[in-house]
């Protein structure tokens, strides 16, 4: 039974495509290939959904690697601050941790602004992201925040960057 089976389906499939124009017959025959209106739109629907799903899990992506960015950043300064402030018994600006040999901060970061005396300094990072989100850290805390601390609470007064 199974051999009559199999032969009547591979007949029907190579009489398709013995036939003349055998693409066009195809596509064109009730056994070819066919689509209908809500078919077509389902499809277009998923593909719009992985489509949106994609750019979502990029741009989610980019938001997160530049959020992270602009806190390591400040993980650096403090840590800058750290080796500045033992050499020098003050804590430094931007300049002052830029320059030296060794410097204590690599690079000139244009995202990051310091302020700084010698018992207290505060530095902000603004992330490259869409939010552009900034991030502030201080002598005090040592904790990244994300919400600008007061000239009390930082010891100084915290810059701003445009």
């Amino acid at each position: 039974m199974s051999k009559a089976t199999s032969d009547v389906t591979d007949g029907l499939i190579l009489q398709a495509f013995d036939e003349q124009g055998s693409a066009k017959a195809t596509l064109s025959d009730k056994r070819g290939l066919s689509a209908s209106i809500p078919e077509i739109l389902g499809a277009i629907a998923i593909g719009v959904v992985v489509l949106a799903t994609t750019g979502f899990g990029i741009a989610a992506g980019y938001n997160y690697s530049q959020d992270s960015s602009a806190k390591s950043l400040l993980e650096s300064v403090k840590s800058a601050q750290t080796l500045y402030q033992s050499k020098n018994q003050t804590f430094g600006a931007l300049t002052d941790l830029t320059s030296g040999t060794p410097a204590a901060l690599d690079g000139n970061p244009t995202n990051v602004a310091i302020t700084a005396d010698t018992t207290d300094y505060c530095a902000v990072s603004k992330s490259g992201s869409m939010g552009g989100t900034e991030y502030w850290i201080t002598a005090k805390s040592g904790t990244i925040v994300t919400l600008q601390p007061t000239a009390a609470q930082a010891g100084v007064t915290c810059p701003t960057l445009p």
